[in-house]
């Protein structure tokens, strides 16, 4: 925690015994919660500490505090923090009625001429007369506590280090939610000569992350993948089959609490030529476990898939298209999906449902090719949602 004081510059402040120190303190009963506090002369703190009792608008005239907000309001136009007032000690204390927030500025303004009205009569225009015409002000705040470093880059999806040359995306998973905004500056793919490639990643305003931060989906700019597009034509495809590159994740990336990374994140890929066929089922291995067990029914593709959408397009269901509940697990460099059913099978028919837009590592889904020939394949050809693949448990 860290507290700052302001001070007034005229001679008359101290002639009067004014020391004028506007300073941000910790109360010793509650260590968490800070107080404004202001030197008062003797007189002046005798005064109204005798006083009897002054009603919060009072002190306030005399006293208050402002916080800055990110509205782009001026603090001045906004009201004053609210709390309770004491003098002790010749000082005016204030103390907030929420605990301060860290990071906040937080503006306080001290009036000594008006806390002297605030007796009113003889003495009140006694201590006006001695002229405490300054101003105190003062901009304080509670730094945030610095945190230590924990998050890190818990995987990077695909997990396959071939990869083809129209790679569409990686997804970057961590283990805690991640600061957001400007991300692209930490993220770089890096040729074999360990040279930053300008501009790999289709670099949008609205950063695809997950609902809790912790996964970001980056993508490669499409023009640069799909043939014949200007993107392409003009630069070349950002991955070149045959070569060798690295993805790299700096280490000074904050994650949502302002610490950076635990460590940095690099990835080796060695690019293999463009993938464009189709995922097809037809060619998907199943492997069904006996009735009475709670054994995963795996299925084993000839080539990765998208790891997210291996979780969220494909589902089993009974032969009353009853939804089978249970967990799925993803392998073999997403070439194996699993299922563990939550209660054990039973004897009778099934089928795995594919959503049609399950892709593989280069955008082709079960229904279309990531190139579309759009004179071939119109805009209106009849496309199902999902397709099914049968087995059988038991007799």
């Amino acid at each position: 925690m860290q507290f700052g004081c302001a001070k007034p510059t005229q001679n008359e402040a101290v002639e009067t015994g004014m020391r004028g120190e506007i300073r941000l303190a910790k109360q010793p009963a509650a260590p968490s919660q800070a107080v404004f506090e202001v030197d008062l002369p003797k007189a002046l703190a005798g005064g109204l500490a005798n006083s009897g009792e002054l009603e919060p608008a009072d002190w306030e005239k005399a006293f208050h505090i402002h916080a800055e907000t990110a509205e782009g309001l001026g603090w001045r136009e906004l009201p004053p923090v609210q709390g309770s007032y004491r003098v002790t000690n010749n000082r005016l204390v204030f103390e907030p009625l929420f605990p301060l927030q860290a990071g906040v500025n937080y503006h306080a303004v001290f009036e000594p001429a008006k806390a002297s009205r605030l007796l009113g009569g003889e003495t009140g225009g006694r201590l006006v007369e001695r002229s405490f015409s300054d101003v105190i002000e003062a901009t304080l705040r509670i730094e945030k506590p610095r945190a230590k470093p924990a998050t890190i880059v818990s995987q990077v999806y695909p997990t396959e280090n071939s990869l083809p040359e129209n790679l569409l995306k990686f997804y970057l998973h961590f283990s805690a939610p991640m600061s957001q905004g400007n991300v692209y500056k930490y993220i770089h793919l890096l040729n074999s000569s360990d040279e930053k490639i300008e501009l790999p990643f289709l670099e949008v305003d609205e950063e695809l992350w997950n609902p809790e931060g912790t996964r970001l989906t980056v993508l490669f700019d499409p023009g640069r993948i799909k043939k014949g597009l200007l993107p392409r034509e003009q630069d070349g495809p950002v991955l070149q089959e045959g070569q060798s590159y690295t993805l790299k994740i700096d280490a000074t990336w904050p994650d949502a609490a302002g610490a950076p990374l635990k460590e940095g994140f690099t990835k080796k890929i060695i690019v293999t030529a463009p993938d464009v066929e189709m995922p097809s089922p037809a060619r998907w291995k199943i492997t069904a476990p006996n009735a009475g067990s709670t054994n995963p029914l795996t299925l084993d593709f000839p080539e990765s898939l998208d790891h997210a959408l291996l979780q969220r397009l494909l589902w089993i269901e009974d032969a009353g298209k009853h939804v089978v509940e249970g967990q799925v697990r993803i392998g073999n460099v997403e070439r194996q999906w699993a299922f563990v059913p939550n209660q054990a099978w039973k004897d009778g028919d099934y089928r795995v449902v594919i959503g049609t837009g399950l892709e593989d590592l280069a955008g082709n889904n079960v229904a279309r090719p990531f190139e579309v020939d759009r004179v071939q394949r119109p805009d209106d050809e009849f496309v199902p949602d999902y397709v099914t693949l049968e087995f059988k448990i038991g007799n």
